[in-house]
C-alpha cells in the first residue's frame, strides 16, 4: 500500500462512524508499510507470518491507545496491533489486551532464532506464575540473554559455543494465571538430558514438563526429549 493512499485513506474507526486518523497514527502506518509491507515467511507449524495493511488504513481505540492492525499471526491464527509506539498487542476472548512484542524488529528476531533452533533436541514445560510475573527468576544456570529477542511474553537466552538455547514463551493468559511455555534446546541428546535441573532451577513457580509439543505438533511423555529434524 503505498504511503499516499495510506495519508489520503487513514481513519479513525468509532464504533459506527469514521473521522480523519491523527497524524502521528497515519505517519505510523506509513512508516510500518515502508519496512514491512508485504513480508510473508513461513513459522513453524502450518502457517505463516504476513505483515502490512492489506489495503486497510484503519485506527481504531484498544485498551492501550490508538492502534492498527498490520500482522497476521498464522501461530495463532489472529490479526495483531500496532500500537503508536510500535510495540505489538493482542488480546482474544476473555484474556486481557496485552503487549505481546516490543518491536516488530524485536519480533522479527525472537522468529527468527526459534527457526534456527527449532530442529535441535528440545524438552518443553509448562509453567503457571501469577499475573504479569515473569517464570525465570534465577539466570545464573542459563546461557546469557538475548536482549534483541525478548519482550514482556518472551524470553530467550543462547549460547553459540555450547549450542543451548532457551525460550520463555507466554502461551496463555486465561484471567486466574499466566502459562508459559519454557523449551531447552541443545543439539544433541545428552545435551537435552541437562533440561530437567537447567529449567527447574531456574524458575520458583509451579513448573511441570508439557504433554504436547508444538513445534513436534505430537504428545510426549513427561521427561521425553524431541528429537525433530526439519522436513518432519
Amino acid at each position: 500500500m503505498a504511503a499516499t493512499d495510506i495519508r489520503s485513506m487513514a481513519v479513525l474507526r468509532l464504533d459506527d462512524r469514521t473521522e480523519p486518523a491523527p497524524s502521528e497514527l497515519v505517519e505510523a502506518m506509513v512508516r510500518f508499510e515502508v519496512r514491512y509491507g508485504g513480508l510473508w515467511y513461513p513459522a513453524v507449524g502450518p502457517n505463516g507470518m504476513e505483515y502490512g495493511l492489506d489495503g486497510d488504513a484503519t485506527v481504531h481505540r484498544s485498551p492501550l491507545g490508538l492502534a492498527f492492525t498490520g500482522i497476521m499471526d498464522g501461530a495463532r491464527t489472529s490479526g495483531i496491533d500496532i500500537l503508536a509506539d510500535g510495540q505489538t498487542a493482542w488480546g482474544p476472548g476473555r484474556w486481557s489486551y496485552r503487549v505481546i512484542d516490543r518491536s516488530v524488529d524485536q519480533r522479527l528476531e525472537s522468529h527468527a532464532l526459534l527457526v534456527a533452533v527449532s530442529d535441535w533436541c528440545h524438552r518443553t514445560f509448562t509453567c503457571y506464575t501469577p499475573r504479569d510475573v515473569n517464570p525465570v527468576v534465577d539466570e545464573r544456570r542459563l546461557p546469557q540473554p538475548v536482549s534483541e529477542a525478548t519482550s514482556p511474553t518472551e524470553f530467550w537466552w543462547l549460547d553459540d559455543d555450547a549450542d543451548i538455547a532457551v525460550q520463555a514463551r507466554l502461551s496463555a493468559w486465561p484471567p486466574e494465571r499466566d502459562e508459559w511455555t519454557l523449551r531447552y534446546f541443545a543439539r544433541t541428546p545428552a545435551q537435552a538430558a541437562e533440561a530437567n535441573p537447567t529449567v527447574f532451577g531456574a524458575t520458583v513457580h509451579e513448573t511441570v514438563p508439557a504433554l504436547w509439543c508444538t513445534l513436534c505438533s505430537q504428545l510426549i511423555e513427561p521427561g521425553r526429549t524431541c528429537h525433530r529434524k526439519r522436513g518432519r
